[in-house]
């Protein structure tokens, strides 16, 4: 349990030095992990699915949908 706990904790501190270092701006790559998952990951949403397509409905009260939006633009711009 410890194991998978920790390769899990991980994984996610890998993301998100990824997601920093490809995706965020200039003024976003000095934050705290706190900080990054309250601003860009705790965010109210509603997945809905109709017919064949899936659409995440966000907050529009969100005070950082700005940054996120861009962040979410940078990640689908990089090509594999």
């Amino acid at each position: 349990e410890n194991a998978v706990r920790m390769m899990v904790s991980l994984l996610s501190y890998n993301i998100n030095n990824f997601m920093r270092t490809l995706a965020f701006p200039e003024k976003a790559k000095g934050l705290q992990i706190q900080s990054i998952r309250l601003r860009f990951f705790k965010i109210a949403g509603k997945l809905i699915h109709s017919g064949r397509r899936m659409m995440l409905k966000l907050s529009t009260h969100h005070v950082y949908q700005n940054e996120f939006f861009h962040i979410l633009r940078q990640i689908q711009s990089l090509s594999w």
